[in-house]
């Protein structure tokens, strides 16, 4: 436990970087062994530890993985007391050690943060159900087409589409050109 506490201790004394979840989504890389400081929505429940945007992001926002270090002191551990026992949501700035490129938490994750410090509580809920966010949870973010990936279905009805307008357009030209 000694180790934790160390541990804890010496993270805190590096300035973190202010990075908004919008920018860390924007470039997750440039990030990735940084000490950062960021304001987002931590979700938890059975197997799910995860941060989500405060507000709609213009691009996709990834799956961040939240591991919460067993060290905290002082103010941070006093407001982890105020977390929801088992399963919330809490609008929070955390402080902490951002990986990206690994494989982390039950889910794979591409990204972690490592939280040394929380900063701040804004918000809490006691349900994490989606159908049960409050109202300070962002509903229906949406990256921009360019950016969301197509199904392969999607991909294929396009083609096909296509195909068929091509069919279609060099039939007209035909009997255009047969009524001549």
């Amino acid at each position: 436990m000694d180790c934790c506490a160390v541990r804890a201790s010496s993270n805190q004394q590096g300035a973190a970087q202010n990075v908004s979840y919008c920018d860390l989504a924007k470039n997750p890389s440039a990030f990735s062994g940084k000490r950062i400081r960021v304001r987002a929505i931590y979700r938890y429940a059975f197997e799910v530890q995860r941060l989500e945007p405060p507000a709609c992001c213009p691009e996709a926002a990834p799956k961040i993985w939240v591991e919460i270090n067993a060290g905290l002191e002082g103010s941070s551990l006093k407001l982890f007391h105020k977390f929801p026992k088992g399963e919330g949501l809490v609008l929070v700035t955390f402080a902490g050690t951002f990986e990206s490129g690994g494989t982390y938490g039950t889910f794979a994750d591409r990204h972690k943060l490592t939280v040394d410090q929380i900063e701040s509580v804004e918000r809490i809920a006691r349900s994490s159900r989606r159908q049960d966010d409050p109202p300070w949870v962002p509903k229906n973010c949406k990256a921009p087409e360019a950016t969301q990936p197509k199904s392969s279905s999607a991909v294929i009805h396009e083609v096909l589409h296509a195909e068929g307008a091509v069919q279609f357009l060099l039939s007209q030209r035909y009997a255009y050109d047969a009524a001549e």
